[in-house]
């Protein structure tokens, strides 16, 4: 678990992998405030969004162009949103639980075997 805050989804995401693992991201499940969109599309970025793409970016394969959603995953101005990863057993369960209790929570992609790209976006 890390809060998302400071280094963006991405770069926070990579760092829990650790080089052992690979990640899958559905990016059509990220919750995100729609202005950030319009914001990207208007190419308002950040220098430390950047810094994260340099960072990451090699390890990331978006399926999909779509570089306002690049530019939200990347960018470390984040709400403090809590980034988890939980045994798929049980996620549905504690998302359901955590939703049950006014807790937004939503299942946004899953852990694989380490692949040739750390993580890859879809959606």
């Amino acid at each position: 678990c890390t809060d998302v805050t400071g280094f963006g989804f991405l770069a926070h995401l990579y760092e829990m992998l650790d080089g052992n693992y690979s990640a899958v991201i559905d990016s059509t499940k990220i919750p995100y405030f729609e202005e950030c969109r319009t914001y990207a599309e208007e190419f308002y970025i950040t220098a430390a969004a950047q810094k994260n793409r340099n960072f990451v970016g090699a390890g990331v394969k978006f399926e999909k162009e779509d570089f306002a959603m690049e530019e939200i995953l990347f960018d470390p101005q984040t709400s403090g949103g809590l980034l988890v990863s939980l045994d798929g057993t049980i996620a549905g369960e504690v998302v359901q639980n955590m939703q049950s209790a006014g807790i937004p929570a939503e299942i946004v992609g899953y852990i694989t075997k380490k692949r040739d790209y750390v993580i890859t976006v879809k959606g």
